[in-house]
């Protein structure tokens, strides 16, 4: 049994690149036969793994090498093989054993041999004590549908109080899941004030100031939206309430930058399932809470460490919106409130070319049956990058499939190491 601990303060020496380098040439002439490429020595090429879905949401098999259009820095680049791998399939000795010998050690732990590795990132501050609940069942119904050689690693972050080692011990990983719960604890507001009112407010929005003072300034009963005094309060209470969201936000990112430190040193490819209530950001200029920055380079970091990202945001504001004792702002900007909550996450799986799955909270078996369908299996490519891509240093890559009905889930950017390194 592998164990590799998965806490947030893990430093282990060496980075990972983004992508691995394979020294080969493949045969020119000939029907070359599935999963089985004939390699000499030679030629440093790409190695890339890339998803390609169906309309069904099913991998899409029988795929070429001429199928597939890998550009870098928005040129072109030669595809020289494109080998499917199941890993359903991954006995030993099978096709994925026959691709991974011809690969460097790092090379061949992208492959399907020895299973997928798993990691289910929780967001305890997001989620409710309820949501998190439901949410952790369904991840539990998830951990019994995986494959018996798949590793698996929980990480409830920004505590790591559930912290679990990578093992193919899915019992021991489900029995964790019940350790996780839901630590979210909403700013008090003098003035009800809701999310998208303090994104406006904070924007210097009048009109919003002026909606919130006809609901809430009152002297002896007497309604009175124009007092000075009253607004003032309400423009503090927004500031200091953004203040507070800003922390919050700022932990679960340190808590996901701590894990992605981790999850970078690890040879190989990973699937990262971020499973959250989700991550609050501004939807206009000058309004807080405003992590952008923050947020787009933790899914730079998602890139750089290898994973095939999957952000399952299970929105359970609607519920908490009408749960017992809550009292914030007017029910009409509901739906913006939960579109500002899945902003900050949003961002986040785009810059790391990853998938967001939105559901609501107490739903989330059909995200967790899409996560296991799509990692079933996927494509390794062969990339021949020029001497300009060789500079250790992070380029742009976007895959494109000339299928019909084709979906491709890849990276974002890669780093090629510098040649003879």
């Amino acid at each position: 049994m592998e164990h590799v601990t998965l806490t947030p303060m893990t430093r282990v020496a060496g980075v990972l690149a983004l992508i691995v380098v394979v020294t080969v040439t493949v045969a020119v002439g000939g029907a070359q036969q599935p999963q089985t490429p004939v390699f000499r020595g030679g030629v440093e090429l790409v190695a890339v793994d890339v998803q390609v879905i169906d309309k069904s949401g099913q991998p899409m098999p029988a795929l070429t090498p001429a199928n597939f259009d890998v550009s870098i820095n928005g040129k072109s680049r030669r595809v020289v093989s494109a080998d499917f791998i199941r890993h359903a399939a991954s006995a030993p000795g099978g096709p994925a054993d026959a691709i991974a010998a011809t690969l460097r050690p790092e090379a061949a732990a992208a492959g399907g041999a020895t299973g997928r590795t798993i990691i289910l990132a929780v967001d305890e501050h997001s989620f409710s004590a309820g949501a998190a609940q439901a949410a952790m069942q369904a991840a539990g119904r998830f951990l019994d549908h995986l494959e018996p050689n798949d590793r698996v690693g929980l990480y409830a972050y920004p505590t790591g109080a559930s912290g679990f080692d990578l093992t193919r011990d899915h019992a021991a990983v489900r029995k964790s899941l019940d350790k996780v719960v839901g630590l979210l604890e909403l700013p008090t507001s003098r003035f009800n004030l809701s999310s998208t009112e303090v994104i406006d407010i904070t924007s210097a929005d009048t009109v919003a100031l002026d909606m919130v003072a006809e609901r809430e300034c009152t002297v002896g009963g007497v309604k009175r939206p124009n007092d000075s005094g009253c607004r003032r309060d309400i423009r503090m209470d927004a500031i200091s309430i953004a203040g507070m969201l800003e922390i919050q936000v700022g932990q679960s990112i340190h808590g996901l930058h701590a894990l992605l430190e981790t999850l970078s040193r690890r040879p190989g490819r990973k699937i990262l399932v971020v499973v959250s209530g989700g991550l609050l950001a501004s939807d206009r200029p000058g309004g807080r809470p405003d992590l952008t920055m923050e947020t787009l380079r933790l899914g730079e970091e998602a890139a750089a460490a290898n994973t095939s990202l999957y952000g399952l945001h299970m929105d359970s504001s609607f519920i908490d919106a009408f749960s017992a004792g809550t009292k914030r702002g007017a029910t009409s900007s509901l739906m913006r409130d939960s579109s500002v909550l899945g902003r900050g996450f949003e961002r986040f799986t785009a810059a790391a070319g990853g998938t967001l799955i939105r559901v609501e909270a107490g739903t989330g078996d059909s995200a967790f049956a899409q996560v296991l369908r799509e990692t079933s299996a996927f494509y390794l490519l062969a990339v021949e990058p020029t001497e300009a891509d060789r500079d250790g240093k992070s380029h742009p890559i976007r895959v494109k499939v000339n299928a019909r009905g084709a979906t491709v889930r890849s990276r974002a950017s890669v780093i090629i190491p510098k040649a003879g390194q």
